[in-house]
């Protein structure tokens, strides 16, 4: 039987009943190092995952009467506050601080999380509906022929089309092909994917996705010194001949914690080479790419990325032993190549929150549409981390995935792992005493 936290007490054929919130210094302790064991020994049990955060919000003025537990059950609280909003506050679907209404309507620039007008036009989207290659062919025609319009080349769209990898449209369809606009502005940047039909006797993809990267303060113009984005999901509506475009919050009322996957908003695109036209688009797919990785790692309005824990793969971890390393890669590497996979290990010194996007909870454990996690697919499938480590074999690959995992959720030998050790903040309990 899995242990409890303190919040519930569940008696033999009665109603559940709410336990009293702790009062004191040594109460909050308690319930601090009982519940953190708990969480992490359960394998992140989503029923104490709920059950905390229900606590820490009903028990939070008590909390704040004891300064000293409320500063050293810091990363606790936010923890499992944030991870938990989305299900337990009313119109946070998205995990953002702010309610879904007030992240999709007050806009630091209104346009921001807009489709522009011209991606409206009837007669482009019914070319991506047919999505043959005469079709393609004018879509793309067809921004060609904006950009005559735009005297500025600084502000010219980029545009063509690819096949994701790993992940389908948001909108059931499953769909892999994108037609990809990327839209320059002075005070943000807008990077679009329509859903394009993979199988012809299937659904046509309704989903329209954009990230609007702002880079200037509104009101002043300034550069941002760190540049912040937003997210928005668009739906497509056929009635008749007419394609109407509406969002998928307003249509399905259904949409997800951005965090979770987009540890930096702009992700890199990684196009099926088995289906991409690198003569074509190769160019262009670059020239986006370097784009999306000039902005750093990107801010998520709504989102406190160090309430999700510290980063994955540290440079240095004290749990990063040659026994550590034996037991967790076990036996995919051979005890000569140890030391390269602990050198390998290093993810943050690239995903530093600076350069790019930390990998923090739950990167190595959300699963994708298509099953994997991103960390595995960018490690194992794509082959395209860690970067310059070429020398991987696909079973070492394997192994690096599985040791940032029990570095970060398990620990090894008695030590907890990096996000419980964050979580339990010993050092400034043992200082308080």
């Amino acid at each position: 039987m899995r242990a409890l936290p303190w919040a519930i007490l569940y008696l033999a054929a009665t109603p559940a009943v709410i336990a009293p919130c702790p009062t004191d210094l040594p109460s909050f302790r308690d319930w601090h190092e009982r519940t953190t064991r708990a969480f992490f020994a359960s394998n992140l049990d989503d029923d104490i995952l709920l059950e905390t955060g229900a606590t820490l919000r009903r028990c939070q003025p008590q909390l704040d009467a004891v300064p000293v537990a409320r500063k050293c059950m810091s990363h606790f609280s936010s923890f499992f506050e944030a991870t938990t909003r989305e299900r337990l506050l009313g119109g946070h679907l998205l995990g953002a601080s702010m309610p879904d209404e007030q992240y999709f309507s007050e806009m630091p620039y209104p346009e921001m999380l807009e489709l522009p007008e011209a991606l409206k036009d009837q007669q482009f989207l019914r070319w991506l509906d047919e999505n043959d290659d005469a079709s393609i062919t004018s879509a793309l025609g067809y921004i060609d022929g904006l950009n005559e319009t735009i005297p500025d080349p600084r502000f010219e769209w980029i545009a063509f089309i690819y096949q994701s990898q790993h992940l389908p449209t948001p909108d059931g369809t499953r769909a892999l092909g994108r037609f990809f606009v990327y839209v320059p502005h002075e005070d943000f940047d807008q990077y679009i994917q329509f859903g394009l039909q993979q199988d012809p006797a299937g659904e046509l993809p309704r989903g329209v996705s954009v990230v609007a990267v702002q880079k200037t303060e509104a009101g002043t113009g300034l550069a941002l010194e760190t540049p912040r984005a937003r997210l928005k999901d668009f739906w497509r509506k056929r009635d008749g001949e007419r394609i109407e475009i509406g969002t998928r919050f307003e249509e399905t009322g259904v949409v997800e914690n951005c965090y979770r996957c987009h540890k930096q908003a702009t992700l890199p695109i990684t196009p099926d080479p088995r289906a991409f036209d690198e003569d074509r688009f190769g160019a262009k797919l670059r020239r986006v790419n370097a784009r999306m990785a000039s902005h750093g790692a990107i801010d998520l309005d709504g989102f406190t990325r160090s309430a999700y824990g510290p980063p994955m793969g540290p440079r240095t971890s004290p749990l990063r032993t040659p026994e550590f390393l034996a037991a967790c890669s076990a036996g995919r590497v051979e005890p000569a190549r140890l030391a390269r996979l602990a050198e390998v290990m290093r993810c943050a010194g690239c995903h530093d929150g600076h350069q790019r996007g930390e990998l923090n909870h739950p990167s190595g454990i959300q699963l994708q549409p298509q099953g994997e996690t991103l960390v595995s697919f960018y490690v194992v499938n794509h082959q395209k981390m860690p970067l310059g480590a070429t020398d991987l074999s696909v079973p070492e690959r394997e192994a690096l995935v599985k040791c940032l995992n029990a570095e970060y959720y398990q620990g090894f030998g008695g030590k907890p792992g990096l996000l419980e050790a964050w979580m339990r903040q010993e050092e400034c309990w043992q200082a308080s005493e």
